[in-house]
């Protein structure tokens, strides 16, 4: 049977609200160990993950380096550092705000088994589930698919902003489907806390005068992708019960019945892909 290494970064993941105690929970019944690379944080995250109490978690301590990040490669050079201490075959990353279904562990563990001795595949991308301002609703036009599952090699690193992986020589990775999902809840949040979380994670990529001007006067985040959004009629990872029985927060706005292709937002999204419109519409 293949062995797993699991990995993921975190920094003030109590503050930002994210399910990181339920991401790490999510894939530990599948690695032989879970590296966490916590980044020095003022919000008790560190804690919180020392508390889940598992001997599989292993936590490294980390320092964010902003005055040389590039376009979000903090997050790249964060992942790496985690990803480097990992000591398995295969490496299992999970950001903190995903969550990996139980009903999917077994069909993870059965394509890596099969993909193991071919030497053809060097990663496995996962089907993405984006929900959108609550667990009730997902929007259909974010990314559909990322690798999550890599091969412990040295040529297989975090890139650009930490969204993918790829080789050190800038060649693509040999990709096969892992048959999975990810349950992604980065957009389920109060809309106080996603204002704030946004302001702080757009300092990645922009200066503090564009963070500023894009969010003057706003107290709440604007979740206007609901326009978009479609209702989930699955059922959750059984780790996610908990926190969605507190959620009980109403949603920001109402989610339109309207057929998507009939909505206005669909079409802005389509016509800015295509170049015709310019503004950001997130």
């Amino acid at each position: 049977m293949a062995e797993i290494s699991g990995f993921t970064i975190l920094r003030n993941g109590v503050q930002y609200d994210y399910p990181f105690i339920e991401s790490i929970k999510s894939i530990l019944p599948i690695v032989r160990e879970m590296i966490v690379a916590v980044g020095k944080s003022e919000d008790g995250t560190l804690q919180a993950v020392k508390a889940i109490g598992s001997d599989k978690i292993r936590i490294i301590e980390t320092v964010w380096d902003m005055e040389n990040n590039v376009k979000g490669s903090e997050f790249a050079r964060q992942t790496n550092a985690a990803l480097r201490e990992c000591k398995y075959p295969w490496a299992f990353y999970l950001q903190a705000d995903e969550v990996v279904h139980q009903n999917d562990l077994e069909a993870i563990m059965n394509t890596v088994d099969k993909q193991n001795n071919d030497s053809g595949v060097e990663a496995l991308s996962f089907r993405y589930i984006h929900f959108e301002a609550c667990y009730d609703y997902y929007n259909p036009f974010r990314y559909k698919r990322a690798v999550r599952l890599v091969r412990n090699i040295p040529e297989i690193v975090s890139i650009k902003d930490a969204a993918e992986f790829g080789k050190t020589n800038g060649s693509r990775l040999r990709v096969s489907d892992s048959g999975a999902r990810i349950f992604h809840y980065g957009w389920v949040k109060s809309p106080k806390v996603m204002l704030e979380k946004m302001k702080s994670f757009e300092k990645f990529w922009h200066e503090n005068g564009y963070i500023e001007n894009k969010y003057a006067g706003l107290d709440e985040y604007d979740f206007r992708m609901l326009d978009v959004a479609k209702k989930f009629k699955g059922a959750h990872p059984h780790i996610m019960q908990e926190r969605i029985k507190k959620w009980n927060l109403i949603l920001p706005k109402k989610v339109p019945r309207r057929p998507l292709l009939l909505r206005k937002m669909t079409w802005h999204i389509f016509l800015r892909k295509w170049g015709v419109v310019k503004k950001e519409w997130f």
